[in-house]
């Protein structure tokens, strides 16, 4: 439930420098634009030894992905207020997904796609995960929905990322390019072919 009460509903832009363990902000509100530096919220919470990288931001949260292969642990941190809160694990084992994040005053949602960790040697994008919390429900929940298959020739870059945009997340795929669509409310994914 605490992942739900992070948000600090204050606009800012972060830009993530993980090689020097900080983040940027930029505060957009103020009359001259300023600057702020915070250390990587880098937690103990997430497990002894457990290396985290930048994935998502969304409504002044940032997701950290865990760099591990296998079920992949994500955390939900807010830079300002230095909370953290750890997702369950992710379902499906992934080496290197894609994220999108989508976040709201009182629900959000989390997308880690693609990467599916076939065998020990080989990946294939096959599928997502979506992580869905709602605070004005009762009790307040939050859980993994049911997989989501992914559509064929699927090649996804975890570099690009997601966008959020009127109950859809999208992202892009190569060979072939496309643009990939997720409909949360469908749990389905199509493909935007030019």
């Amino acid at each position: 439930h605490c992942h739900l009460l992070l948000s600090p509903h204050h606009p800012f832009f972060a830009f993530a420098v993980p090689s020097a363990g900080y983040l940027l902000l930029l505060d957009p509100t103020r009359q001259a634009p300023s600057w702020s530096t915070l250390p990587l919220p880098l937690p103990a919470a997430g497990g002894a030894g457990q290396a985290f990288s930048p994935a998502a931001a969304s409504a002044g949260l940032l997701a950290l992905l865990s760099d591990a292969s296998g079920h992949k642990t994500l955390l939900l941190a807010n830079p300002i207020t230095r909370l953290l809160a750890p997702l369950p694990l992710c379902p499906t084992a992934r080496l290197s997904p894609t994220v999108g994040l989508a976040a709201g005053p009182t629900s959000f949602i989390a997308v880690v796609a693609g990467d599916d960790l076939v065998s020990p040697f080989a990946v294939k994008n096959i599928s997502a995960d979506t992580f869905v919390a709602d605070a004005a429900s009762v009790p307040p929940s939050g859980f993994w929905a049911p997989s989501s298959l992914l559509p064929r020739l699927s090649s996804l870059d975890p570099r690009a990322g997601m966008a959020f945009a009127s109950g859809r997340f999208y992202c892009m795929s190569s060979s072939p390019f496309a643009v990939l669509v997720f409909d949360v409310a469908a749990n389905a994914w199509s493909k935007v072919q030019p």
